[in-house]
């Protein structure tokens, strides 16, 4: 029995294959990634962790008695090392440490139970205008690249920074 998924479970899913077709057009030429196709992805990316973290997690906390999911942490720590890893130059290294945190971060939001299937219940009455407001939420700002001696080009040390970032409440911004 197939179960049918929430407005916003849809939505969301929905993002995630758009973006991943974006990551593999990007990544079919075995020689050179394709430029265009990964800026397209790191903005589409940055938008969609913008959708979840500024509209669906404060929505879903509040409705929630105003007490933060059970992921949502997680979620926030995850989001950051991928905004963190798309500071420097795309290479195929990357595109590898990013699938390696998309793979258990998708299952934890898409997986039966999870995370949208979790915010479709608790936004039940408000889950289409929800969807509304992250439909309409507006392009990030994408600084270039930046290929310093600090820019981190690992899953382990983004996800390293981005768990003391989150724990401290340091400012983290998903726009680079």
């Amino acid at each position: 029995m197939t179960r049918s998924r929430g407005p916003i479970h849809a939505f969301l899913a929905e993002e995630h294959v758009r973006l991943e077709a974006l990551l593999t057009r990007a990544t079919e030429d075995p020689c050179e990634l394709d430029a265009a196709s990964f800026a397209e992805f790191r903005s589409g990316i940055l938008r969609h962790i913008a959708m979840e973290e500024k509209v669906l997690l404060p929505a879903a906390q509040r409705a929630n008695g105003g007490k933060p999911l059970p992921l949502a942490r997680r979620l926030r720590v995850e989001h950051g090392a991928i905004a963190i890893l798309l500071v420097p130059s795309p290479t195929r290294e990357i595109v590898r440490e990013l699938r390696s945190i998309f793979t258990p971060h998708h299952e934890a939001e898409e997986g039966p139970g999870g995370h949208f299937e979790l915010c479709d219940r608790l936004l039940a009455g408000e889950a289409e205008a929800v969807v509304a407001r992250m439909r309409d939420y507006p392009s990030v700002k994408v600084a270039p690249h930046c290929d310093g001696p600090g820019a981190l080009r690992t899953a382990e040390e983004a996800m390293s920074l981005s768990r003391r970032q989150t724990a401290y409440g340091g400012r983290r911004s998903t726009e680079n």
